[in-house]
């Protein structure tokens, strides 16, 4: 019967480790999910730490290369052949893939995570915005079927390569080390975090809009402390590990706010479950959040979520959060929503009902069924 193998090892950027993450949550549920006599797979380079899976029906198996390499070699097609006949999907559209006769069994399903290459590429840096529509558009000709996590990338997508373009919808949920941990309060004290606060995964410039919230702070002194979650892990042996402050982050917090703004570069991924937890609201004024794993992660806590218009952070959170598509009015709502304990009781009422929306075990069924309806 057939085994549906998971590429491990995502796209390089800002969101790798969460994407592979989540790529182990995804295996671990669908080998649940399988049916009968089917199973799963996990691939993932060489150097990689292989997780422990707990299902008799997944397993691990470790590619001959590091994943530093794989981002040149995937790009040739004969890379993909030792996958010829398999059943792959893929997180990211870092996948080999090459083109294949209709009967030799193959069936290739890759999520495109987001449209920030095309619609803010300086989030991602240019070289990999540039790096990514690549690989985007050889996946768009290649593989069998295109999904994103919601509708709004889907739109996004199409509205770039066509609206003839087939898209389908599968609905994502935060990968587990990054939801609440049993030691998060033992975390937030351990990163120095204040007792109340906001917290933002925001960047500095245009399509950033971490001046949203400074500007806020400016001139609204009764707003808690801020806490901006860096998407950056540090290296072994970097010594900004030690810190756990991202240099870059840290010099755009002005003069008159540091007093009132920490800056959190997550240790490991269970920081982020401990951070995003402990805030009283998620504010996401940035034009484009990604793939929204720390929006799906702050939901499931109960924390609501404050974003700039974002469609894909209006579709994540729905009744769970509140936009506000410029700076005065984003700055308003956050004063408002900040006063009012009776409005963020009811907004965190919604976003944690809203969570439930989004499981591995939901996303690995639904996978399955894509693969058999290829």
């Amino acid at each position: 019967m057939a085994t549906l193998t998971l590429i491990g090892e995502p796209f390089p950027g800002w969101d790798s480790a969460l994407q592979a993450a989540a790529a182990q949550d995804l295996t671990e549920a669908v080998a649940v999910a399988a049916p009968r006599g089917c199973s799963a797979r996990l691939l993932i380079a060489k150097g990689t730490e292989a997780p422990v899976l707990e299902s008799p029906r997944a397993r691990v198996e470790t590619l001959p290369l590091k994943a530093g390499m794989l981002p040149v070699l995937w790009q040739s097609g004969a890379s993909a052949r030792p996958l010829d006949g398999e059943f792959v999907h893929a997180l990211t559209p870092m996948v080999p893939l090459r083109s294949r006769d209709d009967g030799d069994g193959t069936q290739t399903s890759v999520a495109i995570p987001h449209g920030i290459a095309w619609q803010a590429p300086e989030l991602m840096g240019t070289t990999q915005a540039r790096l990514f529509r690549s690989f985007v558009r050889r996946a768009v000709r290649l593989a069998d079927v295109i999904v994103t996590s919601t509708h709004a990338t889907a739109s996004a997508l199409q509205e770039h390569f066509g609206p003839e373009l087939a898209v389908q919808v599968l609905p994502l949920a935060a990968p587990t080390r990054i939801m609440r941990p049993s030691d998060a309060a033992e975390r937030r004290v351990e990163l120095e975090l204040p007792s109340t606060y906001v917290v933002t995964t925001a960047a500095p410039g245009e399509f950033g809009r971490l001046d949203w919230i400074l500007d806020a702070m400016r001139a609204d002194p009764s707003l808690p402390a801020l806490v901006v979650l860096s998407g950056s892990f540090p290296a072994p042996g970097d010594p900004q590990n030690a810190e756990g402050a991202d240099p870059k982050l840290a010099a755009a917090i002005p003069t008159e706010l540091q007093h009132r703004v920490t800056v959190v570069r997550p240790r490991e991924l269970e920081d982020i479950g401990a951070v995003l937890s402990g805030a009283e609201l998620l504010a996401l004024p940035q034009a484009g959040i990604g793939t929204g794993y720390e929006l799906l992660a702050a939901l499931s806590a109960g924390v609501p979520a404050l974003h700039g218009g974002s469609a894909v952070a209006a579709e994540l959170a729905f009744e769970g959060g509140i936009g506000a598509e410029d700076a005065t009015a984003f700055a308003g709502e956050l004063s408002r929503i900040m006063r009012d304990d009776a409005e963020r009781s009811r907004l965190s009422v919604l976003a944690e009902d809203q969570s439930r929306s989004y499981s591995w075990a939901s996303t690995a069924w639904h996978l399955w069924e894509i693969h058999a309806n290829i």
